[in-house]
């Protein structure tokens, strides 16, 4: 993984958010996918 996906992937949750109009349990869960990808991507540059 690299920054440049990262910011990538930021870009697509955000699209994503407008499936929240969907279902509240899938937006919940690609919250919880996109704080783990936050995490996961500070623990790589530490």
């Amino acid at each position: 993984m690299g920054i440049g996906n990262w910011e990538l992937g930021i870009g697509n949750w955000e699209l994503g958010i407008g499936n929240w109009e969907l279902g509240i349990g899938n937006w919940e869960l690609r919250i919880e996918t996109h704080y783990s990808l936050l995490i996961t991507h500070h623990i790589l540059k530490t």
